[in-house]
């Protein structure tokens, strides 16, 4: 029992130290950088090369996924960020956007019809809420919610929307990354019995399998760690980068369907 307790207090420290270092960087980072919207992040491995960007001046990209023909005006932040603005929350979405965003934009994009005439909420969608943006302008959902924890994430997802015209709202999220529970809690209150909902994220030394325990009791879950051909491609592509690490960078998938009836 001591030692599972000492490795999991190990794991959460380093967890912990990577993700400062990446704010302390972003903070410290001169005002040269390169024309690469991922260049607004200091992370090694930056995408699995799914996402197009089509650079529009003044800091606003058009995107596109290679799985559709849909796209969406996104303004990424390239600027030095403050220590406000970067602190309180998990906030290194404000960074870039990472490879989960993109994982899940590209699940999204090809299978629009779970979310036809649906209610749709993104929960912590980071500076773009990229899924979120495209689902939405496939005019498939009802309605369309964006979140982030941090005001600054918030308000330029609220930029792009109005660059897109897209009927969607924007509000902030209600769940810190690390708090599993107040996740499931978040869950549990906005779905519907029959809802679902789908999770991505690395398994970071199993954190993703122990949330997956804790919904369990609640929910009928699927985990899923192949996507398609083509995400293969790209993973094993990716996979010779000397910088990639499958468990921090590969986002698995959680398909959560909630028990009980209306």
């Amino acid at each position: 029992m001591t030692g599972s307790n000492h490795e999991n207090c190990e794991s959460k420290s380093t967890v912990a130290r990577r993700r400062w270092k990446i704010l302390a960087e972003a903070l410290q980072r001169s005002s040269c950088r390169d024309a690469s919207p991922d260049s607004a992040s200091t992370r090694k491995f930056q995408s699995f090369g799914l996402l197009s960007y089509d650079p529009l001046g003044h800091d606003f990209y058009s995107i596109s996924c290679i799985n559709s023909d849909l796209a969406v005006i996104v303004r990424l932040l390239r600027r030095d960020f403050s220590p406000s603005e970067l602190t309180g929350f998990n906030n290194t979405g404000n960074v870039c956007i990472w490879p989960s965003e993109e994982i899940l934009t590209y699940y999204c994009l090809s299978n629009l019809k779970i979310f036809s005439g649906k209610s749709v909420l993104e929960l912590g969608g980071g500076m773009t809420c990229l899924a979120g943006m495209l689902v939405s302008a496939s005019g498939g959902p009802s309605n369309m919610v964006l979140t982030d924890g941090n005001a600054l994430s918030v308000n330029n997802v609220k930029v792009s929307l109005q660059r897109n015209d897209l009927p969607s709202k924007t509000c902030s999220s209600l769940f810190f990354d690390d708090g599993r529970e107040s996740l499931l809690s978040t869950l549990l209150c906005v779905l519907r019995p029959g809802g679902t909902a789908l999770v991505v994220a690395p398994s970071r030394s199993g954190t993703f399998q122990r949330f997956a325990s804790m919904c369990r009791p609640h929910f009928m879950v699927a985990l899923v760690d192949k996507y398609d051909h083509l995400v293969d491609q790209y993973v094993q592509k990716s996979a010779m980068d000397p910088y990639y690490n499958e468990n921090l960078h590969f986002p698995l998938l959680m398909i959560l369907k909630k028990l009980g009836t209306n």
